[in-house]
């Protein structure tokens, strides 16, 4: 169970669950605001004809590593893992997949060691392959050292048909390890991962080395269903009783059927190897761009590391009501760009690194409160399994001690379980004929067992106003808001943020290495002239690398001059003025309303500064050892960010 589920609730927030009332009336949007998107039908572009000969998979490998079977331990931990949750707790991804480390001397794979198969053109080839003993599938963790720029790397499962994933760059591998800790390969099919390598003519092979971290080992995986006996239906048929086929709906409700293929089941590995299920939607903006923009949970895609390796299942669909035959799903591999999160009210957008497959939907969605008993679906992957519809009425909103509120769900057809999580909360238009996503399932109670259980759902309108530039770039911005983004370099375990377009995308692509966004985000000024009277410039200052390369923010005047002054030798004055924002009372802490605070911290082990408006992550800041909270009032608060 997430910690919220398990924490006492304000007075307020208990009498709001029991009355079901719908929360506090909104102030209402910004002149000119978009707070609704419909939806749009993808139209896959014409696949460009190609002379390109698609080249065999090195047929036999030259090295072979081979991990002990599973012991009893392992698989007990594994079990354990999904056995001990409460029935109907959701607020956990759905786990697939054990990590299992590689033996420290199995590791390294060195490229003058193997045995190449000389090709027609002059290039050489040689496989490497990974068996991990009974599973359904596997992934693997990657390193690979820069390298000549015409080597390349595919991969491929051992079961029968399985796809050849790549060419992949080494240097790409090389980059996302140094970036991301590691390199995930796709889901392989099978007990055996095979690694291909290929060096175009002239490289010297005994330049290239390969590091193989760890691999997950899937109890399911999504070829094997291909191969199914009916009494061995591995992810179908394992969701409960009472859940509904979307096929078994569709003829009756078009318009939902059309919301189902905007819905995908995702799969994605942590940086431990553990694998994970949930769903996620396709969102359409207001300019219908087709940017593949994908929404889910937070606790779902909580670092770059899931986004980076998700793996998303598209109409895995029942292909008729009732039917546990194998559906004609398309995979996607490439992963996603993680663009924002939010850990207190537990949403997460992403942008798919490849165009959606054809026929799919960007589904419509609606950032606006939802009031008490109106009639909602959500469209689910419940156990991985099939895609189901369930529905029901809206039960007001739950507001939790963090100050985060989630709208509550009572269901009357079907329910909702382990990898639903992420899943859409529907609600029909009904004089436009469609249905808008209005948030995302966190958790709950609700079960085929526990038909009057309580599940909980993010607020799409919350998270809006953070995500703006992506769901509505044609916005009017009358005061100027922009995001402030945070990110983490673990290399040197530092944090860092930054306001300014040009240096977030140097961030993004690699130009500073090493950076990665957490998803955190909060909104602030960049136009003085734009923001409220009493907003203050917010200086930044660099500390020398010799030092403790890291930087310091703030909004005090007062407090960026004394830092100007005592610490002028370390600290380089990089900017008086890298953003706008108010500040806090400096007795209490509060903000003014309509505004969010922002908390800061100081690692003095690591030098390094850490600003953020998540409630959750500041409370964890206040007992994590080394931290120090250095806001105003009891809750450290230092600046102050506009809410919408």
């Amino acid at each position: 169970m997430h910690p919220k589920l398990q924490a006492p609730m304000s007075k307020v927030a208990l009498l709001c669950a029991a009355l079901a009332l719908p929360m506090a009336a909104h102030s209402g949007p910004a002149p000119g605001s978009i707070t609704s998107v419909p939806p749009a039908v993808y139209v896959a572009p014409s696949a460009a004809k190609s002379a390109a000969i698609v080249r065999a998979f090195v047929a036999a490998p030259s090295r072979v590593i081979t991990l002990p079977t599973p012991t009893a331990r392992e698989i007990t931990q594994f079990k354990a893992a999904n056995a001990n949750r409460k029935p109907g707790a959701k607020s956990r991804p759905l786990i697939v997949g054990m990590g299992r480390e590689m033996p420290a001397l199995e590791r390294l794979v060195r490229g003058g060691e193997l045995t190449w198969l000389a090709l027609p053109d002059g290039a050489q080839a040689a496989r490497v392959d990974v068996r991990s003993p009974g599973a359904a599938g596997v992934r693997l963790a990657l390193l690979m050292a820069p390298t000549d720029p015409d080597v390349t790397v595919r991969f491929m499962g051992s079961a029968d048909g399985s796809q050849i994933f790549g060419p992949y760059s080494a240097n790409h591998i090389a980059a996302v390890g140094e970036r991301e800790g590691a390199f995930w390969t796709p889901v392989l099919e099978g007990e055996f991962g095979g690694i291909e390598i290929h060096a175009s003519a002239g490289v010297k092979v005994d330049s290239i080395s390969l590091t193989v971290l760890r691999i997950s080992h899937l109890a399911v995986a999504g070829e094997g269903l291909r191969h199914i006996v009916e009494k061995d239906v591995r992810d179908i048929g394992l969701a409960g009783p009472c859940e509904v086929d979307v096929a078994c709906v569709a003829g009756s409700s078009p318009a939902l059927s059309n919301t189902a293929k905007s819905v995908a089941k995702m799969l994605f590995t942590d940086e431990h190897g553990a694998t994970l299920e949930c769903t996620g939607t396709l969102l359409n903006d207001s300019v219908v761009s087709f940017n593949p923009y994908f929404f889910s949970a937070s606790h779902c895609l909580d670092s770059q590391t899931a986004a980076s390796t998700l793996n998303t299942y598209w109409f895995f669909d029942a292909a008729q009501c009732n039917s546990k035959a194998v559906p004609k799903y398309v995979l996607l591999t490439g992963g996603a760009m993680l663009l924002g999160r939010s850990q207190d009210y537990d949403w997460a957008l992403v942008r798919l690194r490849e165009s959606p497959p054809a026929g799919a939907q960007f589904s419509g969605w609606r950032a606006d409160p939802l009031g008490a008993g109106e009639l909602a679906n959500t469209v689910h992957h419940p156990e991985g399994d099939l895609k189901k519809s369930s529905q029901g009425q809206t039960q007001g909103y739950r507001t939790f001690d963090d100050g985060s509120t989630f709208a509550q769900m009572r269901w009357s057809q079907g329910s909702t379980e382990p990898g639903s999580s992420g899943a859409g909360l529907f609600t029909y238009n009904q004089a436009r004929g469609f249905y808008e996503l209005r948030g995302g399932l966190y958790g709950g109670e609700g079960s085929c067992t526990n038909p009057a259980g309580i599940d909980l759902f993010s607020r799409l309108d919350k998270a809006l106003p953070v995500m703006r530039q992506y769901l509505t770039p044609n916005i009017a911005n009358p005061n100027g808001e922009i995001a402030v983004v945070e990110f983490y370099n673990k290399g040197l375990d530092h944090f860092f943020m930054s306001s300014n377009p040009a240096e977030i995308n140097d961030l993004d692509t690699g130009v500073h290495a090493g950076w990665v966004r957490t998803g955190f985000r909060f909104l602030a000024y960049g136009d003085p002239a734009q923001a409220p009277a009493a907003a203050t410039p917010v200086c930044r200052f660099y500390l020398k690398p010799d030092l403790g390369d890291s930087h310091f923010y703030s909004g005090d005047p007062g407090e960026c001059a004394d830092v100007a002054v005592k610490f002028g030798q370390s600290w380089v004055y990089e900017s008086v003025n890298v953003f706008w924002i108010l500040l806090p009372d400096k007795t209490t802490g509060s903000c003014p309303e309509g505004f969010r605070p922002v908390y800061r911290f100081f690692n003095s082990p690591r030098t390094n500064h850490r600003y953020t408006a998540e409630v959750d992550v500041r409370d964890d800041l206040k007992t994590t050892p080394g931290w120090i909270a250095e806001g105003y009032g009891p809750d450290a608060t230092i600046m102050c960010s506009p809410n919408d």
